[in-house]
């Protein structure tokens, strides 16, 4: 199944389970794309939702996915209607593209600039993250120079802004540019990252040069 209509489907589904009709015929009216003759059997094999007697429900696994697509819309939709004045059906038809185009790490920053909302602007609910929980009022800077991760964390590069027109080159070739997805290894002596089954070393200076995005667990 493409990942894009599985979203559709768990979005879809997450929101009958809160009005309380998790039935594979309210799936049918109620998701943006059709359902297609197999969509719930493929959910079902993937682990992501449980069927019995036209019944839905989703799994643990699921429902986590779920939570995370309806917490990014609402928040994108709220963010649209509050920062730039949007009515809500305008910020609700744009919130559906940036749900997915919202990386999962920046939902907590993007709901503490927001000052944790309670609801988006159809009265929604926004299922809170652990940002809510801690009631954070500060949002750290998500995009960081390589050298502030610690050894294990993973990052995904945003842009790389080198000293030397040579070093961009350097990194470029090798494969480091934006959107990879990397992990740091270790710091010392050496700066040493992984990333598509690539290992490259080098020191604090060239460290300093890429810029990643933090990616957390999942």
């Amino acid at each position: 199944m493409d990942p894009a209509h599985r979203d559709h489907l768990l979005d879809a589904l997450f929101v009958l389970a809160e009005q309380g009709e998790p039935t594979v015929g309210r799936l049918a009216q109620a998701a943006r794309q059709p359902l297609e003759p197999g969509d719930v059997a493929d959910l079902v094999e993937d682990g992501l939702v449980e069927e019995a007697g036209g019944r839905l429900a989703l799994t643990a696994a699921g429902e986590g996915l779920a939570r995370g697509l309806v917490r990014r819309y609402r928040l994108s939709e709220t963010l649209l209607h509050v920062l730039f004045g949007l009515d809500a059906e305008r910020a609700s038809a744009l919130a559906c593209e940036l749900e997915h185009e919202l990386r999962p790490e920046l939902s907590d920053a993007l709901c503490t600039f927001l000052g944790h909302p309670p609801s988006c602007p159809h009265g929604l609910p926004i299922p809170p993250g652990a940002c809510c929980a801690a009631r954070r009022t500060t949002v750290e800077s998500q995009v960081v120079p390589l050298t502030e991760l610690r050894p294990g964390e993973r990052g995904r590069v945003v842009y790389l802004r080198p000293r030397e027109h040579e070093r961009l080159h350097r990194l470029t070739s090798l494969g480091l540019v934006p959107n990879v997805l990397l992990e740091l290894h270790q710091r010392q002596p050496a700066f040493c990252v992984r990333f598509e089954g690539t290992e490259l070393a080098f020191d604090r200076d060239v460290a300093g040069d890429v810029f990643v995005a933090r990616v957390g667990d999942g």
